[in-house]
């Protein structure tokens, strides 16, 4: 049956059914980019961040190694994070086109339309022909990975290099070419350097080179020098990042954060929930999971390196998962999409040919031929369905809306070397009590001014006095910051320069109140 398939869908049809499908996910991929930094934001503090390193490599210093966020205290915002290629590029591309957000997200949809491209010449290499179409279809539809295309944040970069490196550590096991096995180091060391995570790669490295030279690949020195590529920039720049943590306190989520799975956790499934949750809706589908169970009927030589390469990110997804569980972090799963949508094709072409082994109690047939296309057809329409439910989700946080719209009133108030004072987050996990990086970064982002934050823990009058002697002024005060003893306290010790409506309250913390007559508006200098 699947031999008459296969002969039924010539080669210029299967081709011109993958440029199709390729045109549609390049489409998809850059239909958003033109959206400057407003309220439609997933992750907004990563976003945030971006958009602040990018303009400060513009404005000060060009120096690569030298990144800079605004919510810097009184310090001079060098910061812990990834190495910061993507801000770096469009800070320089600023110098040439001007300020414009776009710009990064134009590099991230360049990224992804690579790694689309990188991702079909893989399929095809490793999977049959109806395989490769449908793990083409799987991953051009995705929906982590077009809400990533336009994202201003490092994933792009990580993906597009990871995948990179899998295309690259395949060929080498195909060729033996040191050239290839050397840039396959230096592409996994990029991927490292764009995000972390990508290090769990390195187990697909150690696969493959063990079952091609077994151990005797010790011996070789070619092989120590990809492990040198793949290990060497990153462990230098993040000792290198790591120095701004010790002396400005600054990261971006790094030093301050505890990710990693703790034996605090194994008391609740609360982390499993949300590993499964995420690989479900945002890597799978329910109808993947299907998939790639089929995958056990599979080709080895087709299943073998996606699912030790799926293994891999599997193991830093549950390793990390004080992080990776949480719902803020479901970009964090995107590592696990290409090696995913690999089985599914895989799984889809088990169903799918003639092999003579019953899949689900079907033998070879009609019946299971259109299984095939079901568990396709439903697992891509659930892929553009989820698509749909994140752009609803990007594009519908009123209360980003709120705050991006208030923030804007306040910055006709503070002038531009004005430092604003803006609540964090928790400072601690919600369902753990480990530490939780909680600089929000979105008031900075708008505004364009530089300035302190402090986490909800640390809200005090002598946190707000503090503040104020190191040059903090300009509070933006939530509503709920000014309830009960300490909000009458607040509003009593210093002036309120404007409200926006019931939702945002801006405070000089550098003038005392004038009580009962009012008080002195610090810019105008009226009552």
């Amino acid at each position: 049956m699947g031999d008459r398939v296969t002969a039924g869908l010539p080669r210029l049809s299967a081709r011109v059914v993958l440029v199709a499908v390729l045109l549609a996910g390049t489409a998809i991929r850059l239909a958003y980019v033109a959206r400057p930094l407003d309220h439609r934001l997933l992750a907004a503090w990563r976003q945030s961040d971006y958009v602040q390193l990018a303009r400060n490599f513009w404005r000060e210093d060009p120096n690569i190694l030298h990144p800079r966020i605004d919510w810097r205290r009184d310090g001079p915002g060098l910061v812990e994070m990834e190495f910061p290629l993507i801000p770096w590029l469009g800070g320089m591309l600023y110098r040439v086109f001007g300020n414009h957000e776009q710009i990064l997200r134009a590099l991230s949809a360049v990224l992804g339309v690579g790694g689309l491209l990188l991702f079909a010449g893989l399929a095809r290499r490793l999977l049959p022909r109806p395989g490769a179409l449908a793990a083409v279809a799987f991953y051009a539809f995705n929906p982590l990975l077009i809400f990533l295309s336009t994202a201003m944040q490092p994933e792009p970069l990580m993906l597009f290099l990871s995948l990179l490196a899998i295309v690259l550590i395949e060929r080498w096991d195909r060729t033996q070419s040191t050239v290839t096995l050397l840039l396959a180091g230096a592409a996994l060391g990029g991927a490292i350097l764009a995000k972390a995570p990508a290090a769990c790669l390195g187990f697909v490295f150690a696969f493959v080179v063990l079952r091609r030279s077994g151990i005797g690949a010790l011996k070789h020195v070619r092989v120590w020098l990809a492990a040198v590529l793949a290990l060497g920039p990153p462990v230098a720049w993040y000792l290198w990042a790591r120095h701004f943590w010790v002396l400005y306190g600054n990261s971006l989520g790094m030093s301050n954060e505890s990710p990693f799975l703790g034996l605090d956790m194994l008391r609740g499934p609360e982390w499993i929930i949300g590993l499964l949750k995420w690989q479900t809706l945002g890597v799978l589908t329910p109808l993947g999971w299907i998939l790639l169970l089929a995958t056990l009927r599979a080709r080895r030589s087709a299943t073998a390196l996606p699912l030790v390469w799926l293994g891999s990110v599997w193991l830093m997804l549950v390793v990390s998962a004080r992080t990776t569980a949480a719902d803020w972090a479901f970009y964090y799963h995107a590592l696990a999409v290409a090696p995913a949508c690999i089985l599914m094709g895989a799984g889809f072409s088990a169903l799918h040919g003639t092999s003579p082994i019953r899949e689900f109690g079907l033998a070879p047939g009609r019946l299971r031929f259109g299984l095939s296309l079901a568990l396709a057809a439903g697992s891509i329409l659930l892929m553009v369905a989820a698509t749909t439910v994140v752009i609803r989700r990007r594009d519908g946080h009123e209360d980003l809306r709120t705050m991006r719209a208030c923030g804007l009133q306040f910055a006709s108030l503070i002038p531009p070397e004005g430092r604003i004072v803006v609540r964090g987050g928790t400072t601690v996990h919600p369902l753990y009590g480990t530490p939780a990086a909680h600089d929000k970064p979105m008031f900075f982002a708008w505004l364009d001014r530089k300035g302190f934050t402090y986490g909800d823990q640390e809200l005090s009058l002598a946190t707000l006095t503090a503040i104020a002697a190191r040059g903090g002024r300009y509070w933006i005060a939530e509503p709920d910051e000014l309830e009960g003893p300490l909000g009458r306290e607040i509003e009593a010790r210093f002036v309120s320069v404007d409200r926006c409506g019931s939702d945002y309250t801006l405070f000089d913390l550098q003038s005392a109140s004038a009580g009962p007559s009012g008080p002195v508006n610090p810019v105008t200098g009226s009552k």
